[in-house]
């Protein structure tokens, strides 16, 4: 039978043409290009508008800000004009439950959002007491840090004040009261702080104090290190967690009694002990009622050496001898105050009522 032309002959391969193959390679190759350029375009448009949306998010809030801001100082504006209005002195005299306190216009005007520009900016009808002065029903033991601040933008208080659970307390409602939003600002101490210690977590008290009594560091938070019923008794587990992180709290609970120290420098175990200044014993519970109480360091030059230990066979330590050292197996020893203050004469007996015994929980916290 005569073949077709171009057709193979019976028994010949079939062969495909290079160009037709070379092609539909091209082909293939071609439409998964398309399609992985396609994948990283999607890629890109989804990274672009979620930094859109972030961009967008941002500039509302800043829209907000500078809309607060705007309307602060059209308020000040209208409460001063208001009050020039309402003809009050220049110089004011206020009575604060029974505390007579001399300022300007000016300073009682100087947040536009508190309770002074409320009162003095035309909001309320306000007269005087026949002796010239405004009466304010509050307790004005506090007040004269609230002026301050209202006359220099800084929060100043004594040491005793702040390092004084109770007197911050009643501060803070004053603050409150007067909502002069720069002192309410720096009151928003970090209370999360311990949150998570079984030994003062519980006792919003006790973690603010412990914060107080080093309010100079301005310490934002707070790392437990180490707990000695999860990670051991030793003083070799201690130092394993603890050496070279910083300044720390210890705290130990021993029966109902709660007490320990601070250091502000790093722990080790070189053997040598650190300087006493800036370190401190406490006492936050005790047999003997006392309040928490801060036993600071006796600033003698000849003591100065010996201030927390870093005997690497001791648990944290404190002063020379020791006032205070944690040994293996829980145990613990008091002497009488060599190196830290004894305010109340107790000496050894002033945490657990007696010189030795064993705790039942230690943490130590890193503090920065």
């Amino acid at each position: 039978m005569k073949r077709a032309s171009g057709s193979p002959a019976e028994g010949e391969p079939s062969s495909t043409s290079p160009s037709s193959s070379s092609s539909s390679s091209s082909s293939s190759s071609s439409a998964s290009s398309s399609s992985s350029s396609s994948s990283s375009s999607s890629t890109l448009n989804d990274h672009f508008s979620s930094l859109v949306n972030v961009i967008h998010q941002e500039q509302g809030h800043l829209d907000k800000k500078r809309a607060k801001l705007e309307q602060d100082i059209t308020d000040f504006h209208e409460m001063t004009e208001k009050a020039k209005c309402m003809t009050f002195p220049k110089s004011v005299v206020l009575d604060v439950g029974g505390k007579h306190f001399h300022t300007s216009l000016d300073t009682l005007l100087s947040d536009p959002r508190s309770y002074f520009a409320a009162m003095f900016g035309g909001r309320v009808p306000l007269a005087p007491q026949a002796d010239g002065s405004y009466f304010i029903d509050r307790d004005g033991r506090h007040f004269c840090y609230i002026l301050n601040y209202l006359r220099t933008h800084k929060l100043v208080l004594p040491r005793a004040m702040k390092e004084d659970a109770g007197l911050m307390e009643e501060f803070k409602m004053e603050a409150e009261y007067y909502q002069v939003e720069g002192v309410l600002d720096e009151l928003k101490t970090p209370t999360h702080l311990f949150h998570d210690s079984v030994i003062v977590g519980a006792n919003a008290g006790h973690c603010q104090q412990l914060i107080l009594w080093v309010s100079d560091k301005k310490a934002t938070s707070s790392t437990l290190l180490y707990r000695a019923s999860r990670d051991g008794v030793s003083p070799s587990h201690f130092h394993r967690l603890c050496d070279g992180r910083g300044a720390t709290y210890t705290i130990i609970r021993a029966g109902t009694n709660i007490f320990g120290g601070y250091n502000p420098t790093s722990w080790s175990s070189s053997g040598k002990s650190s300087p006493l200044t800036g370190s401190f014993l406490f006492t936050l519970q005790n047999p003997s009622s006392f309040p928490p109480t801060k036993l600071p360091a006796i600033l003698d030059t000849g003591l100065q050496p010996y201030g927390p230990s870093n005997d690497p066979t001791f648990g944290p330590s404190f002063g020379g001898g020791h006032d205070l050292y944690i040994k293996d197996n829980c145990a613990f020893y008091i002497r009488s105050a060599g190196y830290y203050t004894d305010p109340y004469g107790k000496g050894s007996r002033v945490f657990t009522g007696s010189k030795t015994g064993t705790y039942d929980d230690m943490e130590v916290y890193a503090v920065s």
